[in-house]
């Protein structure tokens, strides 16, 4: 399917444009990222850009994780897939609090490395998105790609959340930081197993991990056994 497909169908719904949706599809369609992975979906729109890239692969997934208060949207992720016709290519989870959650059970079942592309467009803080990176580097597979929004994103000027009363207690230092941005400048730019940094605009930061480090499930043999010959 055509990112002009998608936007045709869906108009002007929030908040990936045909422009970003073409870009993530050549990306992803030029690569073969066929298995992908993405955190947060709001509407869906982002997800239905990637799904028809992993649709005109013709192999792959693309599994999106969301709050459970995205399910309340209108029109919801689910409208979105279904009228595309893309719910063999796309599975939504909802978590109560936080993808995180979602990624740990995804490593607790041995999914190591097994992703090949990651677009993070979430919470934009550094405590959840911070905690995601080093959480979906251990999930790409060497060669694989992750890929952050809203690099320049501060509460303080984001007028959907600023009147929210969490955001009101929220520190003035961190309300006014771009804190995407250095999630992306501090851990990711400083990650020596990953590589090929660049940015598109303002708003885009991509990375690809260069080899293996996390091949499987940390070894039995590790912390525990050790303390227990120290015991």
């Amino acid at each position: 399917m055509k990112p002009e497909t998608v936007r045709a169908t869906l108009g002007s719904l929030p908040y990936m444009t045909l422009e970003q949706g073409k870009l993530f599809h050549s990306f992803i369609v030029q690569r073969k990222l066929a298995k992908c992975l993405e955190l947060g979906f709001l509407h869906g729109v982002s997800s239905a850009y990637i799904g028809a890239a992993v649709q005109e692969l013709e192999e792959g997934s693309l599994i999106t994780i969301d709050r459970e208060e995205a399910r309340a949207k209108d029109p919801n992720i689910e409208w979105v897939i279904a009228t595309l016709g893309l719910e063999k290519f796309v599975k939504p989870y909802f978590e109560e609090r936080s993808y995180n959650w979602r990624l740990m059970k995804f490593l607790e079942a041995g999914m190591y490395e097994s992703f090949d592309f990651c677009y993070i467009d979430g919470a934009h803080n550094w405590y959840v998105d911070g905690f995601a990176y080093c959480l979906v580097s251990r999930l790409l597979r060497p060669g694989g790609w992750v890929v952050f929004d809203d690099l320049n994103w501060v509460f303080e000027k984001n007028s959907i959340h600023l009147n929210a009363e969490w955001v009101k207690t929220i520190p003035a230092e961190e309300k006014n930081m771009a804190q995407v941005g250095k999630i992306f400048e501090l851990l990711v730019k400083a990650d020596p197993f990953f590589g090929e940094f660049h940015t598109v605009g303002r708003q885009f930061g991509f990375a690809q991990k260069t080899r293996s480090v996390w091949s499987g499930r940390p070894a039995e043999s590790g912390v525990g056994s050790s303390l227990q010959r120290l015991g």
